[in-house]
């Protein structure tokens, strides 16, 4: 029979004992001897993770492992994949100079590329304009929306003459080829924004008030500071004969941004001139700090 060693515990007064098999290759569970682990031990064990936390610990390696792999790909291969995009618009933007270019080449050229089409087969409608058979042409197999994309881009870059080696960064500036497709890059706006864009003009004017008994039974209590549109007809005397006031605001963003495209000229020198006030004031608040610290030391 095997030795087996037995030792006094310190951890309380009764007779506490822990045995340990002086042959390793004895299975002490196997024979039914209870083992006590020493508190020395125990302290260097692993801690027992709950499951719970085990499994949210996990999720959020994850998504951090994730979250850096989109940021190798911008950094890579999304921005290698738009760099060439762009590259390729720019390329489409030159040969479209070289092929409008008023040179005696340049019937030879235009020649070229109704050759290249015909061999391809590509039907355009008369009025397709030279920037979209291009785009057509070498962006073929694209689909409708992206083809549409990249034509706005081109026709963006042929009305405002970009150079070709700012044509990437001209692109970058406006936030990308979709965001000039969606008229940033274009100047065009949506309703809402020219509505927005008249709003403060509007507002900040006041032709006349108008109060009569039968206006004031369409005031709510509620809608103090709203706006309103009012249903009016000029009169021959200059007046105006209010017929229904109109509590909406897409009829309220309708009017703005009719406004906004009567006035465009006028708003755009107001804005422009607000926003040299804001330059000036914000310039001399840095004078102001500046001179201030150095007063302070």
């Amino acid at each position: 029979m095997e030795n087996i060693t037995i030792q006094q515990s310190p951890v309380t007064s009764a007779a506490t004992t822990s045995v340990v098999p002086s042959n390793p290759a004895i299975d002490v569970a196997a024979i039914g001897i209870p083992v006590t682990v020493s508190s020395e031990s125990a302290s260097t064990a692993a801690p027992v993770v709950p499951i719970t936390m085990a499994v949210a610990n996990q999720i959020r390696q994850r998504v951090e492992g994730l979250a850096v792999s989109r940021q190798v790909w911008e950094d890579g291969v999304y921005a290698r994949s738009n760099e060439m995009l762009y590259g390729l618009i720019k390329e489409c933007y030159v040969l479209y100079k070289e092929l409008t270019a008023k040179t005696d080449g340049t019937r030879d050229k235009r020649r070229g590329l109704d050759d290249y089409i015909s061999l391809k087969g590509f039907n355009f409608k008369e009025s397709t304009p030279l920037s979209g058979k291009i785009i057509r042409c070498v962006f073929e197999g694209t689909d409708r929306r992206r083809l549409s994309t990249y034509h706005t881009v081109l026709r963006v870059a042929v009305a405002q003459n970009w150079k070709p080696e700012e044509f990437s960064k001209n692109i970058t500036d406006f936030g990308g080829v979709q965001a000039i497709s969606l008229g940033k890059a274009c100047g065009a706006m949506t309703a809402k924004q020219k509505a927005e864009a008249a709003k403060e003009q509007v507002l900040s004017k006041v032709l006349a008030k108008a109060s009569s008994d039968a206006l004031s039974k369409t005031a709510n209590p509620d809608g103090i500071g709203s706006k309103a549109v009012a249903v009016m007809t000029q009169e021959a005397d200059g007046s105006f004969t209010i017929h229904a006031v109109v509590r909406s605001d897409t009829a309220v963003n309708a009017a703005l941004a009719a406004y906004f495209s009567s006035h465009k000229e006028e708003i755009k020198v107001a804005v422009a001139q607000t926003n040299i006030n804001a330059e000036i004031a914000s310039r001399e608040e840095l004078i102001e700090n500046a001179a201030q610290a150095v007063v302070n030391g």
